[in-house]
């Protein structure tokens, strides 16, 4: 019995390095997959490209059939693929909570924190809307009500300012496009 506490304080600190084991294996493998501040700056470097060439924030698979950098997006892993994808995300998140200065601006800002469910539902299926055809039209059409509905909001903002009103409405419906390029096909097949 004089043999207990020493069993046990052997046990604890067995506990104590296994537990650090893990711990330190854990942080191992988060570097090994974890790809560097300058891969990912660099990443985001490629879709701010794209996203000035084309008017629209690009999907992975817009990276993947790039011409220049298609090859290196292809090949990459499931998991370097799933942090390309949160970059994606990532960056659109900022872009939106950027939306403060100007009135189009803040309405989609609106829109995105009421219902964030229906944002990135929309946006995945814009992807290949041909994928997800009758899906695509059904969300497609809440988001294209949301929209009218926020036009609306902006038309009565400015009513008194009838000269600007075409270019306000333009610049919205330019945002609605970055995030949903596709959105001009909803109601295409009815």
């Amino acid at each position: 019995m004089k043999y207990y506490p020493y069993v046990i304080r052997w046990f604890l600190r067995r506990e104590e390095f296994f537990s650090s084991l893990k711990e330190i294996r854990f942080y191992v493998l988060s570097f090994v997959v974890a790809m560097n501040q300058a891969e990912q700056d660099q990443i985001l470097n490629i879709i701010k490209n794209l996203q000035e060439k084309k008017n629209a924030i690009p999907y992975f698979s817009d990276l993947a059939n790039n011409e220049t950098f298609g090859p290196i997006f292809k090949s990459l892993e499931k998991h370097e693929r799933e942090q390309v994808e949160d970059i994606i995300k990532d960056y659109i998140t900022q872009t939106v909570e950027g939306f403060t200065k100007t009135k189009w601006g803040q309405l989609f800002k609106r829109f995105f924190d009421a219902d964030p469910e229906l944002f990135w539902e929309f946006r995945a299926l814009n992807e290949d809307p041909s994928k997800h055809s009758k899906e695509f039209q059904t969300v497609g059409k809440q988001v294209e009500q949301e929209m009218f509905r926020l036009e609306g909001i902006l038309t009565e903002k400015m009513i008194d300012q009838e000269k600007g009103l075409d270019k306000v409405i333009g610049s919205f419906y330019n945002i609605v496009y970055m995030f949903f390029p596709k959105m001009g096909q909803v109601g295409e097949n009815d």
